[in-house]
Formats: structure tokens, sequence, C-alpha cells
């Protein structure tokens, strides 16, 4: 017999998931703001009191998404299946008016297919039909609640997602410029690099600012999540005044202003008043120049941090020039910031990899925006 729907052991449940590579980064975040979380593949998993998901969604720089459990169960047939997403409380999540979106994903189940998982939930919970969601990635599922039926073998686990937009959408970049970069995938190379804000911070090719203004963000203790809203919000256990505390006291954590320099560069005019512009949304004021990075020298004494997401030759006729770009950016990490550290993202590519010439670096795979990368992690104290 298919054993019953077991539900979370502490008031809440969750998977907090995060991009390819930013697990300890997503781990790290979440230990040092007191919770205890577990890393596991794609993220990390959470347990804690009611409104945990809130905070989780308020807090974590480094997630993609936070998904509520709401119960584990086993079920080999399609009867049974509908039995056990009957006995799901839904109650919090859900009003029990416009049926839910489902996003399934099967692996080696007895079930035959995503159609017998959407059939059943029709009918376990009285509805017309179900809609279909798409594997929640980078882009969300829209308006209205989506759960999240994830199969292996017979066992399923059934969670909600909270979040709505994925996080990356912190809502102040409404421009980007080339080589748009995640805000969360930012935040993480950053945490992996060791940036704490007590020390300076440049981007030689700062593009539309999002290294600077998470850098900024981090540096002042801002919560990433206080300029949008999320899909919690919409849940009939939503406590409206509860959340408003919630962001009043993260609003009075945060700093006025970030105690180092942050300092932005780049050889394109536009990208620099894209970058203006979304830092004024964000809050934050940057140190912009015009400037090329080929002869770039540290602004400001170190030891310090260097971030940078250079171009990847994904334009016309820019491959050709890729390798010595690379070697000239190694040059002005090696000679113009002696002592200062180095955090670059860049294609996993060997040519280019060895053109930068951060010998001794530390090489981490990570991914952007689908590209396979290479995130060099380098401690530049000789030239």
């Amino acid at each position: 017999m298919d054993a019953p729907v077991t539900r979370a052991r502490t008031d809440e449940q969750l998977f907090v998931s995060t991009l390819p590579g930013l697990e300890p980064a997503l781990e790290a975040e979440a230990s040092a703001l007191g919770w205890k979380p577990r890393r596991v593949d794609g993220g990390v998993e959470l347990e804690g009191p009611a409104g945990l998901h809130q905070d989780a969604n308020l807090r974590l720089r480094c997630a993609s998404r936070v998904l509520l459990r709401l119960g584990h169960f086993r079920a080999g047939d399609s009867d049974t299946l509908s039995d056990r997403l009957a006995e799901l409380d839904l109650s919090h999540v859900w009003d029990g008016r416009s049926p839910p979106k489902l996003s399934v994903s099967l692996n080696r189940s007895p079930v035959p297919g995503p159609n017998v998982v959407f059939s059943s939930a029709a009918y376990a919970w009285n509805v017309p039909s179900v809609e279909r969601a798409g594997p929640l990635d980078e882009e969300g599922g829209g308006p209205g609640l989506t759960l999240l039926v994830r199969v292996e073998g017979d066992a399923f686990t059934v969670s909600a997602d909270t979040s709505g937009d994925a996080l990356h959408r912190r809502g102040y970049r409404q421009e980007v410029s080339r080589a748009p970069l995640r805000e969360t995938l930012a935040a993480g190379i950053l945490r992996l690099a060791g940036y704490d804000g007590t020390q300076p911070l440049v981007d030689p090719m700062c593009g539309s600012g999002t290294f600077l203004v998470e850098a900024a963000w981090m540096a002042m203790r801002r919560a990433p999540g206080l300029l949008r809203a999320f899909a919690f919000e919409s849940f009939p256990s939503f406590d409206a005044q509860a959340w408003a505390g919630r962001k009043a006291r993260a609003e009075a954590d945060a700093l006025p202003a970030p105690g180092a320099a942050i300092h932005g560069y780049d050889i394109n005019a536009g990208s620099l008043g894209t970058a203006r512009r979304n830092a004024r949304r964000a809050g934050v004021t940057l140190a912009l120049e015009r400037q090329d990075a080929r002869t770039l020298k540290a602004p400001v004494e170190g030891p310090g941090l260097v971030v940078v997401n250079p171009p990847y030759g994904k334009r016309v006729g820019e491959a050709e020039d890729l390798p010595a770009l690379y070697r000239a950016l190694g040059n002005t990490l090696r000679q113009g910031f002696v002592g200062w550290r180095a955090a670059v993202i860049l294609p996993d590519d060997a040519v280019l990899v060895k053109a930068l010439g951060l010998t001794g670096a530390r090489s981490l795979p990570v991914k952007n925006g689908g590209l396979k990368c290479r995130l060099l992690l380098s401690g530049l104290d000789v030239t």
C-alpha cells in the first residue's frame, strides 16, 4: 500500500535554487544569515519557522527561486496519485478558485507521462483542467500559483513557487548593455571572491553596472528584494502587516552608503549612461568614468578586488580580437593592480584562459546565460 502524504517536520521546508556553480556561495550566504542550510545539487535546503520563505526571497542575493515544500508521498498508479494529491493541504497557498499551474519533472517514474499528473491533479482538486507551466527557469511561471511536482521513481515531491519572477529581477535594472550579467550571478561571484564591502572594488568593463550595484548593496547590507513583489503576496495565508514588518526590519539593517570605494569604468559612453541610471534607480552613487581597461591603473590604494566580465566574442568580428584583448586585460590586472585580488568570468576556452595569464588562479565552472564559463579567482600580489 502506498504511504500517505508526509508533511514538513517544522513549520517550513524550503528548496532554494541557484545557478550552477553558485551552491557554495548560496550556502555561505544562508549560513551568514543565521540559518542552517544543507547544500544539494542546484541549491540548498532550509527548515525553519513560518515566514522563512519570505525572508529567503527578501534577503538571499545568490538565490534564483524559493520553493515551499507542501508534501512528499509515493504513488505507483493514477488512482493513488489522485488520492495523494487530494490529501495535500493547499489552503495556505491556493484560494481554491483559479486552478494552479503545474510544472512536472519525471525521472524513472512508473507514471507514463506528465499528462497523467495533470489529469490526476484536476480530478483531485475538482477543477476542469490544470494549466501547464514549463520548467521554472530564470523567467518564472507568470501570475497565479505555480506548483512543482518532482517525480523520482514512485516518489513525489510537491512544492509551491513563492518567488514569481526569478530573483535576479531586483526591480532596479530596466536597461542592459552588452553581455548582460544576471544579478544573482554577479552576487555569487562577489561572495566566492570574498568580497565583504570593507575594501575597494573596481570593475574595468562595467557595462550596465551589475557588479557595481550588487557590490554596493552588499556593502550597504541592503536586502536585494526590497524593490519588487513576490508570488507569496497572493497566497491566502499572506499577512500584509507581518510582511511590512519584515521589510521595515530589512530597511533598518541597511547602511546609508558603502564603507569603501566602488569604481566602474567602460570604454563605451552609452554603457556608462546605462550604469548611471541603473544605479540611480537602485539608490546608490557610483564613481563611473570612461576609460580603456587596457591602460587602467588602480584609482585608490589597495588591497581590493577587481571584478570583470570581459566580452565573449559573440558579435561579428570580435572573436579574432579576443586573445589580444585578454592579454591586455591580464597585463592591466597584474601591473596596474599590484596587491589586489581579481575575479574574472570568461568563456570556458583554453586559449582565452591562457591569454589572460592569471597563473595560479583558482578556476571554478559556472554558467552565464547557459554558456559554459570559468570563474578565475586570483590573489594578484606580484607584477
